[in-house]
C-alpha cells in the first residue's frame, strides 16, 4: 500500500517572528536569518532560481527573502 504524502498547512503568522518558531511536524519555518552581508549573493541565486523554476522557489530561498524583509524593518 502506498503511503499518503505528507499534508502540508499554510498559516498566516501574527508577526514575523513567528516564522522563526516551529509550531508542528508539518510546518515551515525559517532555518537560517542571514547577515545582512550574505543577502546580495543568496539574492542573485534566488533570482536565477526563479527564472529557471518560477514560484517553487520561493519555497527553495525563503530564508533569504526573509532575511532581506528583516534587514529593512
Amino acid at each position: 500500500m502506498p503511503s499518503s504524502p505528507l499534508r502540508w498547512e499554510f498559516h498566516l503568522p501574527l508577526a514575523p517572528a513567528d516564522l522563526l518558531r516551529s509550531g508542528g511536524p508539518a510546518q515551515y519555518v525559517v532555518q537560517e536569518v542571514l547577515a545582512p552581508a550574505q543577502v546580495a549573493g543568496q539574492l542573485a541565486e534566488f533570482r536565477g532560481a526563479f527564472q529557471v523554476q518560477g514560484p517553487l522557489a520561493i519555497l527553495q530561498h525563503f530564508d533569504t527573502l526573509y532575511s532581506l524583509l528583516q534587514a529593512r524593518c
